[in-house]
């Protein structure tokens, strides 16, 4: 591709990136006013959450297997309509069935949507020829602290019974026409054995490390204000401080990745996640003061903000395997640590305190930073 080419997919995947971030971050805000219109008690919410991620976790295998022979750009343009579709859906269905049907094609759409971009963000990474992904991550979250924020807005308003959610639905389909010209379009790779088998070798060990490092973003959503309240005895608008000051450091640092990448390679950046990682969940157990403590999660977000990026940008780039099954393997073991993370330390802090049970998260860090070479020896293409 020409230089400006390639420019123009770089800023048109990222367009997307920031669409599935601000969409999760949509039905976040949403949650509480869907739980209290479907009159659905915490047991129930739990298992729609549930059907969310399992739709996520199903579909992704399948979406590694549709890069093979669509393209990425074709999967990923699909995938993006069906979750602008899906998310209004879910927020502006109220009948429990129908709920549950939204959440699993919501879940669903999302995986996919996960995947495919991905792996089109690594044919733009390789065409570019200098590391690129972190900042289409940074761009997802981004997208995430804007939909949140704009979907308490939309409910504040009054707007929450489906309407801001339908407007954002139209927003993203006219985005998604706008920069489909513009999406990097690569041949389909098709062929034998591009298809997904059991996770196994380097895609399997990659995944295995997204796993640890989504367990700590999947328990700090969770955890992070009861383990403030109860440690420091902070106040419920002070202990949310905590994991908004690990989105916001985890965004800011997925920005400047790309460069901390070209300078220090991307071993070094994995080893310095691990640590920080480390080092920020103590410090967040051991403090009894509010602030020290957000100060913790914020060098953990520092820390996780590029882990997951360059560990999907060694996926795509396995020698002797698609981009898209690479990542689609990653994805997809990594995911599981969202969905056994958050109960697994409730598991743990019902048997000692939670301040045990996420000190013993830590340990994730270490293992991230023993093993940071892979992410050299497995993107080898």
């Amino acid at each position: 591709m020409k230089r400006p080419d390639i420019g123009a997919a770089r800023w048109a995947i990222s367009a997307i990136f920031l669409l599935n971030g601000a969409g999760v971050g949509l039905w976040a805000a949403h949650v509480p006013v869907v739980q209290a219109r479907a009159g659905l008690d915490t047991g129930v919410l739990g298992m729609l959450l549930l059907t969310i991620a399992a739709g996520a976790m199903a579909a992704m295998p399948v979406a590694g297997w549709l890069t093979t022979h669509w393209g990425t750009r074709r999967t990923t343009l699909w995938a993006a309509f069906v979750f602008a579709v899906m998310t209004a859906l879910l927020i502006g269905t109220s009948h429990v069935v129908a709920l549950f049907v939204a959440a699993f094609a919501f879940g669903a759409s999302n995986g996919a949507l996960d995947v495919s971009m991905n792996a089109n963000a690594s044919e733009v990474e390789i065409a570019r020829g200098t590391p690129t992904m972190s900042s289409f991550h940074a761009f997802f979250s981004l997208g995430g602290l804007v939909g949140a924020a704009g979907g308490g807005l939309i409910v504040e308003h009054g707007f929450g019974d489906g309407r801001g959610a339908l407007a954002f639905c139209v927003v993203t389909i006219a985005t998604v026409l706008l920069t489909a010209p513009r999406v990097l379009h690569t041949a389909a790779s098709g062929g034998g054995g591009n298809h997904f088998a059991l996770p196994r070798g380097p895609a399997l060990f990659l995944g295995l490390l997204a796993l640890l490092c989504m367990a700590v973003e999947g328990a700090l959503v969770d955890w992070s204000a009861l383990l403030m309240t109860e440690r420091t005895g902070a106040t419920p608008g002070a202990a949310a401080l905590g994991y908004s000051a690990f989105s916001i450091a985890m965004a800011a640092c997925r920005f400047a990745g790309d460069r901390l990448t070209v300078r220090f390679g991307s071993p070094t950046l994995m080893v310095v996640g691990g640590l920080s990682m480390l080092l920020g969940l103590l410090v967040a157990v051991a403090s009894t003061h509010h602030a020290l403590s957000a100060v913790g999660f914020a060098l953990v977000g520092l820390g996780a903000a590029n882990v997951v990026p360059l560990i999907f940008a060694a996926a795509a780039n396995i020698p002797g395997m698609a981009p898209g099954i690479g990542v689609a393997t990653a994805a997809t073991v990594g995911y599981t640590g969202l969905l056994l993370g958050p109960p697994v330390i409730g598991w743990i802090a019902a048997q000692t305190n939670i301040a045990v049970a996420l000190g013993l998260l830590s340990l994730a860090g270490v293992v991230i930073a023993f093993n940071a070479r892979v992410v050299r020896t497995a993107g080898a293409r």
